[in-house]
Formats: structure tokens, sequence, C-alpha cells
């Protein structure tokens, strides 16, 4: 079974997979780089557009740094959530 990793900082993600008896790798940011700088809003954006952007990031992000770690190939988990009232 290839490797189950998970590109979030969620408590409760993890929770919920743990729930279902999965036990994720946690990929969480390297300390020289800015997670929140992911997470900028552009003008004018929808907000379908920014969790689909920010969540490639994450994920071309975590693909990087598991090469970098040399971790074997597996499943990324990787996902963003938004509130938007009115758009």
């Amino acid at each position: 079974m290839k490797p189950l990793y998970l590109a979030s900082q969620s408590p409760r993600r993890l929770q919920l997979l743990e729930q279902l008896g999965l036990q994720p790798t946690l990929m969480t940011p390297e300390p020289h780089e800015d997670a929140e700088a992911l997470e900028v809003v552009s003008p004018g954006e929808a907000p379908s557009t920014y969790v689909q952007r920010v969540t490639r990031l994450k994920l071309d992000a975590s693909l990087r740094r598991m090469k970098w770690l040399g971790w074997p190939a597996g499943v990324v988990l990787c996902a963003d959530t938004t509130v938007a009232q009115g758009r």
C-alpha cells in the first residue's frame, strides 16, 4: 500500500483520517517556507478559484518537499477551506 501524506496543519483533518483507521505522515511546512503567503487572496478572485489555486500550491510545495526529503511516492491529501459570505 502506498504511503498517505497529509499536507495540512488541520487537527480536524488528521482526526478524521485517524477515525477511519488511517495513519498519515504529516507534511508540515519547513521553517523557511511561508505557508501563510500561499493563502493571500488575489484582488477580485472568486472563492472557488482561490481554493483551487491555494490547494494546488500546497500540493506543489508538498511534492517538492517529498522529493527533497527522499520520501517514497504516495498519496498526498491537501485541501483548503474558506468562508465566502455573499459571494
